[in-house]
């Protein structure tokens, strides 16, 4: 059952990739990653990597696509709506496709359990756990930390104007 739904939602992913790349009309390539992206995301739930699917439909289906859409949405009409496409992508295209496709059946008919990883890697406690281990990572954090708020001083103080500007 599980080799039934990857292999639909890698199909799914595979056809809205050619949909980014061979579509003439920004908003459709757009939407189209929209698409690729959150079928990405359901490949990792099925791989019982919650954390990693909930990240990839937060920050990439909702920060990146949501982006995109406002910037293709607030440029000017004439850019939205059609994009040049060269004449050699077709090739490419079909190329990429059968390279694909020829891998996932090598993948599906060679030894499929021996690429499926333990259950529990991608599960939020065990991420939480090696991320917040309190006894041996407390100093790299503080160090982290220290970084990070140095970089947000530097950003303030670079963003600011001078009173003579």
């Amino acid at each position: 059952m599980n080799i039934i739904v990857f292999s639909i939602i890698s199909a799914i992913t595979i056809l809205s990739a050619i949909g980014v790349i061979s579509s003439q009309r920004i908003m459709h390539s757009v939407l189209s990653l929209a698409v690729m992206l959150l079928s990405v995301a359901a490949v990792y739930a099925i791989l019982n990597a919650e954390f990693l699917a909930v990240i990839q439909v937060l920050v990439y289906t909702g920060g990146v696509i949501v982006l995109l859409l406002f910037a293709t949405m607030l440029t000017r009409s004439d850019l939205q709506l059609k994009r040049e496409q060269p004449s050699d992508i077709k090739p490419a295209v079909a190329a990429a496709s059968i390279f694909a496709i020829g891998l996932l059946f090598y993948i599906v008919g060679n030894n499929w359990k021996s690429l499926k990883g333990p259950a529990v890697v991608g599960s939020v406690k065990n991420i939480g756990m090696l991320i917040f281990n309190v006894k041996k990572d407390v100093i790299p954090f503080e160090i982290i930390s220290l970084v990070l708020l140095a970089a947000m001083v530097g950003a303030i103080f670079l963003g600011r104007k001078e009173a003579g500007q």
